[in-house]
This record gives structure tokens, C-alpha cells and sequence, in this order.
């Protein structure tokens, strides 16, 4: 049968029970028998307990940071070669496919690796001609055996050389075509699949090998990073392993949790902060470098005190009670002060109750009712 059919059945008969209020029981033994508050047998069936627990005291540190790409996993691109760039192919944000080409560089010194080339063609083409030719008057008699070696040694220096300058053009990403016969083409492929995260390259921009910045950062975004700053005076708030919730502006509705994987050891001299990280699934792609987050770092109190499931706790009147259960016929209701609720807990201080009380806790409104309408 629906409870919810009963309960108003119940109230009535309740409403005729036993007195048993919040503000104790009548003197006279009599009385008190008359009085007895007794729940049902039916209501019994419909309420669940919790029972009370002596636990550490749990408190929140808040804190403001932001969203940021994992920099552990991504592909970071420089230019091998100095020249200027002819043509950019994506936007900041894109995704891109392993393989993708990002951007074409001129470049005088693929230009010159590519004369290199030729020449080395060149030279491996006569020198095998000319083996050729050594072991044909090797065989007629007309040649020696030192002649054959030499030219031998010749082909084997200029294959090697081919071979050479042809993995020097692979590696540097050399782009010969018919519109490029001078071989100054350079291009910048995506050595991994993901978003272009950051981008600091321009059509006509010069660029060089040894500049310190990345023209491309490739990241998957599978997992994020999560930053924020600690002030000095909450660093012993934090600690390594600790839990946090994070929400967005973005998705207000929607939180994030993890735990902090590290903490700096180094304070910044101008800010006076500390920064922490925590790492992030984001198997969606919601999260985004560059979002405002916000940050709830749960840490320990040191001091223990009583605690109860938040939805255990009544409130009526700007007070809160708790329903003591001893037995159908054993059920005291007591005022609490509530210390601080967290994350669907609290705790309780100077109270009667005692580590190991029942309390009602489904129902538990019910039954505070119909106490209160003796």
C-alpha cells in the first residue's frame, strides 16, 4: 500500500496517541503511562534510522582559479628550420587529425637541403653509371681489380650521402612539388590528434629555430587541469590528496570533483600565493582552458564531535531536533545545536546524545508532526 495513502490516517490516530513532547514528560508516573507515545507497527515498516557517529570535522576552503590544458600531455611544435611563413591552415580551437598539416614555411635552408638533394642524385646516378662501367672491362680484362674497388668505393659514398640528405629532408618536413621547384617548402604538421590549444604563428611572421616559444600546442583535452592560488595565511588548509568540488560560470549546475595531485613548494614574491593543481576527466569536452572555476577544498578540523545526516535533523520554529529512537514506545525528541552542516552532514554540539543513538531519519517529519499535536 502507498504510505503515502496511510499517512494522513495515521496523523489522526497519532493525534490520539500518548503525549510525548520535545519538552519532556509529565512528573506523575501515571501520567506518564497514560502519555506514552508509541509509534505504530505500520509506521514502523515506513522509517528508516541513522545512527549517531563521532567524526572529524570537516570544513571547506574556498577559492577562485581557472581552467587550463594538461601540459604533462601535449605536443608541443618549433620550427626546425628559420624562414617565413607562407600560409597558417587552422585556427586557434581547432581540432586536428594526426597528420594534418598546421602550416608551410619558406625556408632558404630547406632550399639549400634541396640542392643538396639534387646533387647527391646526381652524383649517385654517375657514380653507379660508373660502377657499371668498371665491371663491364672488369669482366672484358680491360679494367683491374683496383679500378673496380675504387669506383665500387665511390657508388657506396654516394648512396650513403643520398640516403643521408633524403632523412634530413623526411625529418624536417620538406614539401617538394611542382609549384615549388626550389624545395623551400617547409610543413609543419600535428604530430598527435586534438585541439590547437595555443598558436603563435602569423602568415609573413620570421621565425627561427632557436625562438624558446611553441608555434603550435596540441592537446586531447581528455583530461584538464584545474588551477587556483592559496594565500599563505590557508596553505595549511591544503594538502596533497585532498578532495574538491569545482563548478563553472559555464555550467553552474554541473560540478567537477577530484583531488589535489600537487602543490607548489614556492610562493609567488609579488601575490603571496601558492598555487595547486587537480586533475580532471573531461571525456565531453566541457571543460575549457581559460574558464573562470571556482573551488571547495575540504579539509580536517582537529576536533571530533557528533555527526548525523543533515536530512536527519527537524527544523521548526528556528530549531532543530533530532527524533531519538530506543524503541516503538522509546521515542524522545531532542533539541540540538547544529556546529556546521558539510557536504550532507552535521554535527552536533552540547547535546544528550550519545555516539551510537538511533534517530529517525526517513518519516522523521511525520512523526515530529504528530508529537507535536499532543
Amino acid at each position: 500500500m502507498d504510505p503515502r495513502k496511510i499517512f494522513p490516517g495515521l496523523i489522526v490516530m497519532l493525534s490520539f496517541a500518548f503525549l510525548l513532547s520535545c519538552t519532556g514528560p509529565d512528573t506523575s508516573q501515571d501520567n506518564a503511562n497514560k502519555n506514552q507515545f508509541c509509534l505504530p507497527d505500520s509506521l514502523l515498516k515506513n522509517i528508516t534510522f541513522d545512527t549517531l557517529k563521532a567524526e572529524s570535522v570537516n570544513s571547506e576552503l574556498a577559492l577562485a582559479g581557472k581552467i587550463t590544458y594538461n601540459e604533462d600531455n601535449v605536443a608541443k611544435i618549433f620550427p626546425l628550420v628559420s624562414g617565413q611563413v607562407a600560409e597558417v591552415k587552422v585556427s586557434l580551437g581547432d581540432f586536428v587529425e594526426k597528420g594534418k598539416v598546421l602550416a608551410v614555411i619558406r625556408s632558404s635552408d630547406m632550399a639549400n637541403f634541396y640542392n643538396e638533394f639534387r646533387s647527391s642524385q646526381s652524383e649517385l646516378a654517375i657514380a653507379k653509371k660508373s660502377l657499371e662501367v668498371t665491371a663491364a672491362m672488369k669482366n672484358s680484362g680491360v679494367s683491374s681489380d683496383k679500378e673496380f674497388l675504387v669506383a665500387q668505393n665511390e657508388y657506396q659514398k654516394a648512396s650513403a650521402q643520398y640516403n643521408k640528405i633524403s632523412e634530413v629532408l623526411k625529418i624536417y618536413g620538406s614539401s617538394f612539388s611542382a609549384k615549388d621547384s626550389s624545395g623551400s617548402g617547409y610543413v609543419i604538421k600535428s604530430p598527435i590528434s586534438g585541439f590547437v590549444v595555443e598558436k603563435n604563428i602569423t602568415s609573413g611572421k620570421d621565425i627561427r629555430p632557436d625562438d624558446n616559444s611553441a608555434l603550435f600546442i596540441i592537446s586531447d583535452l581528455k583530461d584538464v587541469w584545474a588551477v587556483a592560488n592559496v594565500f599563505e595565511t590557508d596553505i595549511e588548509k591544503v594538502s596533497v590528496g585532498s578532495s574538491a568540488e569545482i563548478t563553472t560560470l559555464s555550467y553552474p549546475g554541473k560540478k567537477f570533483s577530484g583531488n589535489i595531485e600537487r602543490i607548489s613548494n614556492i610562493l609567488d614574491p609579488e601575490t603571496k600565493v601558492m598555487s595547486i593543481r587537480i586533475r580532471l576527466e573531461n571525456p565531453e569536452f566541457k571543460l575549457k582552458p581559460g574558464m573562470f572555476a571556482h573551488f571547495l577544498i575540504r579539509f580536517p578540523e582537529d576536533k571530533q564531535m557528533l555527526a548525523v545526516k543533515s536530512n536527519t535533523v527537524i527544523f521548526s520554529n528556528n530549531k532543530n531536533y533530532i527524533l531519538r529512537f530506543g524503541s516503538k514506545c522509546d521515542v524522545k525528541c531532542e533539541q540540538v545545536k547544529i556546529f556546521k552542516s558539510f557536504n550532507g552532514i552535521s554535527f552536533i554540539e552540547g547535546s544528550l546524545l550519545r555516539e551510537g543513538d538511533l534517530a529517525i531519519a526517513r518519516n522523521g517529519l511525520f512523526v515530529f508532526t504528530a508529537m507535536e499535536k499532543q
